[in-house]
């Protein structure tokens, strides 16, 4: 049988040419928001992981524990910038802000395709209609009302944010730009140490309108609102706090639309620093602004029962007064474990995001905390309840060589859903919409090409995604109608494949393999979808689930994903004796109506080398079977097969090698 061989964004494809014979070669295909985390260093030696798809990356500090001063973030013409504290001195030790610039490092590490920022042409996007270029002065005053000699200075313009949205380093106090005629937002970073830390001023102008010739102050002095660090209920450490500010018109992806400027303190940096805003900036007319500050501490050291407290206080203005202390009656409570599998000392970093619930949907965030647990923690942790307010959590175990993140979560007072990271072996989940800002569809298909957005390294809870941080290879094979179709060598995430239209029964496998603290624990995984799919017909997608690889008008395609679960214990490890697995089975949401009607599993106590079928029970989607572990399990892992159907003819079969670590 012939090939046809094409190197693609995706890898090198292989389609045999009597299954393409009648129609153009079917190739897997990355889109150009693929991207894998990318690790890139700044000037300083200052570290940073970027993650996301190219247009929509995101840059975070890689190790903040390790971080001994501020850091701001800001856009530019479709780059992002890390920029510490001592970046605004100047000279020889302190380059530029371009050397600052992670989209460009990403993309000249790694290889990433720049993000293109919006033609600048003369007319208005969207409108067709021309506009007038006028000059525009800000005078930036310090605290005391003098003109400003260090600061940064955050213009955009709120009638296409697209256009302007920049950054000046305030050296003499006046900026003097061209810009198009409209409406703008603008914000005065200022700061100055003193013998008991630092103090910034947040002077925001949220919204003004901008002719030719005007001219506006912000005033440092006028930030006279003290942001403090509020008291928790219970003894707690301050480990990390932030200052954000969300202008925009929250329309779409991409940080013109959301987060507009950022200031964190990890836990590295004196959490002494101060902070004062302006009093009574906002609401606003032209677009969206939130004003959000957050606060997160740890139990302290040795607690019996670990806590954590994530505080925020979010508002569409700048508030005359900030809480001084947490109201306990205020509180959202959420028990979280976080499982790990050993082998490895280095803690695990958990990392929190909150964000106003309209700009997650542009999906340009940013971290708000760090925390450093070790591996099998499991703690209470107490929120701030608020309504229009969304939180999700990032896990890195570092023995697994996983990077795990949740969905967001909108918290109310008093008792939440518990929730794990981690538990079992890691395999492919399907993003879950919440209605809180947008997820890509795992596998969806629009009028022409197949189209997936799933990692290999979720977890057991639905809506987990995850990746493999350590070296990893992905081999996907496509067949349609029996026949081989197309095969790729980078996995899922952000891929197309192009079909001939009509009906077809497709059999989608992807076979990973990751290089991991210790090779037989959760070494990779093995799933193969059956399903019938007719591209192009069906119900579209709701606004809340984009299509993946650049895709429009998609619909959802009917794969199945396999949740299983156990009494092991929070180090993913089984004891000798007996235990009853869990398998939940869902579909890919939007997905056409569909029941799961019956599933079986096998399990293996030598490595993969002999396998036993167990007595499955239950149905609908839910199902368990006993199994006994051997006492010359010992040293060993469980592995784990498992397979289940529905009423429409859809099939998962997935292998877990190495899920649990037998004492």
């Amino acid at each position: 049988m012939g090939v046809c061989a094409l190197a693609a964004a995706g890898g090198l494809l292989t389609v045999p040419s009597s299954s393409a014979a009648t129609a153009p070669p079917a190739v897997f295909t990355g889109g150009t928001a693929a991207a894998k985390p990318c690790q890139v260093t700044l000037p300083g030696g200052l570290r940073a992981t970027v993650t996301g798809n190219a247009g929509q990356r995101t840059a975070r500090l890689t190790d903040p524990a390790r971080v001994k001063e501020s850091v701001t973030t800001y856009w530019s013409d479709g780059h992002q910038y890390l920029m510490p504290a001592t970046a605004a001195d100047g000279g020889a030790a302190h380059p530029g802000p371009a050397a600052y610039d992670v989209t460009a490092l990403a993309d000249r590490t790694c290889g990433q395709a720049a993000a293109r920022p919006a033609a600048q042409t003369a007319t208005r996007k969207g409108t067709g209609r021309a506009y007038k270029m006028v000059r525009l002065t800000i005078d930036t005053r310090d605290e005391t009302s003098g003109p400003a000699t260090s600061g940064n200075l955050l213009l955009t313009n709120l009638d296409d944010n697209t256009f302007v949205r920049r950054t000046y380093i305030i050296t003499h106090g006046v900026v003097r730009a061209v810009v198009p005629a409209g409406h703008y937002a603008a914000l005065f970073e200022h700061w100055k140490g003193t013998s008991d830390g630092l103090t910034y001023w947040m002077t925001i102008n949220p919204e003004f309108t901008v002719r030719d010739g005007t001219r506006v102050t912000l005033d440092a002095s006028t930030a006279t609102v003290p942001v403090p660090v509020p008291v928790t209920p219970r003894p707690a450490q301050l480990v990390s706090r932030s200052f954000a500010v969300y202008r925009g018109d929250g329309s779409g992806p991409g940080a013109e639309h959301g987060l507009w400027f950022h200031q964190q303190w990890p836990s590295g940096v004196s959490l002494t620093n101060k902070i004062r805003v302006n009093p009574g900036a906002g609401p606003v007319t032209h677009g969206r602004f939130s004003v959000v500050s957050t606060f997160d501490f740890a139990s302290p050291e040795g607690t019996a029962q670990p806590y954590a407290y994530h505080l925020a206080e979010s508002a569409d203005r700048t508030l005359t007064t900030y809480p001084s202390k947490a109201d306990p009656a205020t509180l959202a409570t959420v028990r979280r474990s976080y499982t790990g599998t050993g082998g490895d000392a280095t803690p695990a970093l958990v990392v929190g995001i909150t964000v106003p619930t309209w700009a997650a949907r542009t999906r340009e965030i940013l971290p708000a905390a760090f925390q450093f647990l070790p591996a099998g923690t499991e703690q209470t942790e107490y929120y701030s309840a608020l309504p229009d307010t969304a939180w999700a959590q990032e896990y890195a175990d570092t023995a697994r060589g996983t990077a795990l993140a949740s969905g967001w979560s909108v918290y109310r007072a008093g008792r939440n859903p518990d929730e794990t990271f981690g538990a079992g072996a890691p395999h492919p989940n399907g993003p879950l919409a919440t209605r809180v800002g947008t997820v890509y569809c795992g596998a969806c298909a629009d009028a022409t090409s197949l189209r997936f957005a799933l990692l290999p390294a979720g977890d057991n809870t639905p809506g987990h995604e995850g990746v493999y941080e350590r070296q990893s290879s992905d081999s996907v094979t496509l067949k349609r109608d029996g026949a081989l179709y197309a095969t790729g060598e980078s996995g899922l995430s952000q891929v197309s494949v192009p079909v001939p239209a009509g009906r077809a029964r497709y059999e989608l496998r992807l076979a990973n393999r990751s290089t991991g603290a210790d090779g037989r624990l959760s070494p990779g995984t093995d799933t193969t979808w059956t399903f019938t799919a007719d591209p192009g017909h069906g119900r579209t997608l709701p606004d809340d689930m984009l299509c993946p690889a650049e895709g429009n008008a998609c619909g959802a395609l009917p794969l199945l994903y396999a949740y299983t679960n156990t009494d092991a214990d929070l180090m993913n490890r089984l004891t000798p004796g007996r235990h009853t697995l869990s398998l939940d089975v869902g579909r890919q949401q939007y997905a056409t109506p569909g029941v799961v009607t019956g599933a079986e599993m096998s399990v293996s106590y030598d490595d993969g080398a002999h396998w036993q079928k167990l007595r499955t029970r239950g149905g609908a989607g839910r199902f368990t079977a006993d199994c006994t572990v051997p006492s010359t399990a010992s040293g060993h892992t469980v592995s784990l097969r498992l397979a289940a159907w529905d009423s429409t003819g859809s099939r998962v079969d997935q292998e877990l090698p190495g899920a649990y670590q037998v004492p």
